[in-house]
């Protein structure tokens, strides 16, 4: 059934409006029907009874009105009444007597409550076309959620996989191992409120991740940390892998570098090199001063932070430049713009 009300004018102009020469059309074919229903009743005429002027318009009137719309069903409307009151009630010329107007008035009457019928009847479909649209765009939408959720679960299980693995290598005891898998379980808890709060879309900003990632230490807005660089809008898996990453630079200047003593201090700044071959890069420079003097790890070692940079950047076709200076540690990733969103999760541990 609405298969077959969408084919009709008046129905179809619900969901695309009428092209310019498809309205014509319908005014056209409403004029043809207008034609036939008074050749009709002049056919019939000198057959019928009196007191029958409106026995053809009135089907007229609903066949206009409902096939090719409102608009059309009251142009004929309109013309059958004033043919029926010229030809019919009194031939040849307008009568205003009693008996007349009492006939016009009931024909008003009559094609008004047809012609209200319709439209309460297209507005009805109007609304449940609506209603369906809405509908389906309500279920697009929750299958686009679950498979972003989806993803995102995949995500978290590949980057807590590569959390144990590497955590594993690093830990002397069992003590140590849970500590290191709380903290940096609730680092990657953080970043996932991050993405959560985000609207369909946006990206998180680089400043929002690294105060996020930095929060547990209690340096952001104190005069031991300084952030600077333009906004650099990130997203997906790469806000969860640079909070990690932050975190644990964090974790290693406050138990070995500059963070561990009073007078330390940690400047962050990044910037876009524009002219970066083969691509724009994203440099990320943390740098210790006011701290111990950093003591460079053994030929083949490096804790949990230096192996997931190494790799995950490594991944993305980034670089990675660890340096200990005597003033303290300095590292500098290296990342192209156009990873900034990544869809894959952290390689997985071989």
């Amino acid at each position: 059934m609405r298969a077959l009300l969408h084919r009709l004018p008046a129905f179809a102009s619900v969901q695309e409006r009428h092209s310019p020469s498809g309205l014509v059309a319908t005014y056209v074919a409403s004029l043809i029907v207008f034609v036939i229903a008074l050749a009709i009743r002049a056919w019939f005429d000198p057959v019928l009874p009196a007191g029958f002027p409106f026995l053809t318009f009135f089907p007229a009137v609903i066949i206009c009105g409902f096939v090719f719309g409102l608009r059309q069903g009251l142009m004929v409307a309109a013309l059958s009444g004033i043919s029926a009151w010229y030809f019919f009630i009194s031939p040849g010329r307008f009568d205003f007597s009693m008996g007349t107007l009492l006939a016009m008035g009931l024909y008003l009457f009559v094609v008004a409550t047809d012609l209200t019928l319709i439209y309460l009847v297209t507005r009805a479909y109007r609304q449940e076309m609506t209603t369906r649209e809405e509908i389906q765009r309500l279920a697009e939408q929750q299958e686009v959620m679950a498979q972003e959720l989806d993803h995102r679960l995949k995500n978290i299980f590949a980057t807590i996989n590569a959390i144990i693995s590497l955590s594993l290598k690093n830990a002397s005891s069992a003590d140590e191992l849970a500590a290191r898998l709380r903290d940096r379980l609730t680092a990657l808890g953080r970043s996932n409120l991050l993405l959560r709060g985000l609207r369909e879309g946006e990206d998180a900003s680089l400043q929002s991740v690294v105060f996020q990632a930095l929060e547990p230490f209690a340096i952001v807005g104190t005069p031991r940390f300084s952030a600077s660089g333009p906004r650099v809008p990130i997203g997906g898996q790469t806000v969860v892998v640079l909070s990690l990453i932050l975190h644990e630079l964090g974790t290693n200047a406050a138990k070995y570098g500059a963070l561990s003593v009073q007078g330390g201090h940690v400047a962050l700044d990044w910037s876009v090199e524009t002219h970066a071959e083969p691509a724009e890069q994203l440099v990320i420079t943390w740098r210790e001063s006011g701290g111990p003097v950093p003591s460079p790890p053994l030929a083949g070692g490096g804790g949990f932070g230096s192996t997931l940079m190494k790799r995950v950047i490594a991944g993305v076709r980034g670089q990675t430049e660890i340096t200990y200076p005597e003033t303290g540690a300095v590292i500098r990733m290296m990342l192209p713009v156009d990873m900034l969103r990544p869809t894959e999760g952290p390689p997985a541990e071989h």
